[in-house]
């Protein structure tokens, strides 16, 4: 599979402009049919969605994406994936991996040479790795330790991906409830569908049965804080419940029954994937970052997240925030 490699980046790169007719047909022209490209394009995908979190957070000078290419031209030339230069002038080179399992394991070998080739250039070398869905970030020396080998369960608390980055935790409380009634018309809507129920005409939000605000298409102050719900419906897609008021008429209720713990890069993630692009797909990383290359601002960074939370306790909603220190417990701040 080695060899078909350049032709897979070079449709990952430009997949997220093509029309699924003229994808189907670049991928016979790559020969790509045979390639697993489902298993083999995420992957690729991981890499940018790394690079989003670290654009989210705003505490890169630099980021730079290594191609790989030339590095086949010399035979010691092991890189990685990005060059990080971080505001307070700290440089490291990382690599990322993903797997959909809860266990990781890379050749010694391997690493060895990676970490080589970034001594030569004076990085230190991280591996940033997304193990089952959760993002985690170690140096060299930890894996080395552990004799190449991460398990999710036994290893998360010693990641330092949250600390390194300066996540934030944000606690939703239980009695928070948000409604949501979409049309099968197309009257009077917010320009939100649901493959199912159409178009949205309202967003209610609730603490403890008090109505705080409504979002319709006559009222739209409060729509922008609407997006945080996104990730809230994520986390809880098992315990929403859906009601048919009528034929043409469904209500959708979420509500919070126990605190939510919510990592700050993760509301981010959440509104890239409820996004959807020219072709009407719904974004991936790779898509979205293409899209914020073409300085089209739409993202919702670390800075405009914190102003929707604050709005949001203004209007009454007892939200808890908190920065991660080591062994990745959190202080919690007013």
């Amino acid at each position: 599979m080695s060899g078909d490699f350049e032709r897979l980046k070079a449709f990952h790169q430009v997949e997220s402009y093509l029309t699924e007719e003229t994808k189907c047909l670049l991928i016979k022209e790559l020969n790509l049919e045979n390639a697993n490209l489902e298993q083999r394009l995420p992957g690729l995908r991981v890499e940018d969605e790394f690079a989003l979190i670290l654009h989210f957070f705003h505490n890169c000078k630099h980021i730079i994406s290594i191609d790989e290419t030339a590095s086949k031209l010399t035979d010691e030339s092991n890189q990685s994936d990005f060059i990080v230069h971080f505001k307070n002038d700290e440089k490291v080179m990382v690599e990322v991996k993903s797997t959909k399992d809860n266990k990781f394991q890379i050749s010694k070998n391997n690493l060895e040479k990676r970490r080589l080739f970034a001594d030569d250039l004076g990085y230190e070398l991280y591996i940033a790795l997304k193990l089952n869905g959760y993002w985690m970030l170690f140096h060299t020396d930890y894996l080395i330790k552990n004799n190449c080998r991460i398990e999710l369960s036994q290893d998360i608390n010693n990641s330092i991906f949250l600390t390194k980055l300066n996540a934030k935790m944000h606690i939703i409380p239980a009695g928070v409830k948000v409604e949501s009634t979409y049309s099968l018309t197309e009257d009077d809507n917010l320009g939100v569908k649901h493959e199912e129920y159409g178009e949205l005409t309202s967003i209610k939000l609730y603490y403890k049965d008090v109505l705080l605000f409504e979002v319709s298409s006559q009222n739209k102050k409060h729509f922008p804080i609407c997006m945080l719900f996104e990730l809230w419906n994520d986390m809880l897609l098992e315990n929403i419940t859906f009601e048919r008021l009528d034929d043409l008429t469904t209500k959708s209720i979420n509500e919070i029954k126990n605190e939510l713990m919510t990592l700050d890069y993760k509301y981010f993630l959440s509104t890239i994937e409820h996004m959807f692009n020219v072709h009407n797909r719904r974004h991936e990383p790779s898509s979205f970052l293409k899209l914020l290359a073409s300085n089209i601002d739409v993202s919702l960074n670390k800075k405009r997240l914190e102003i929707l939370l604050n709005e949001l306790i203004k209007l009454g909603v007892p939200i808890s925030s908190g920065v991660f220190l080591a062994n990745n417990e959190v202080k919690f701040y007013t």
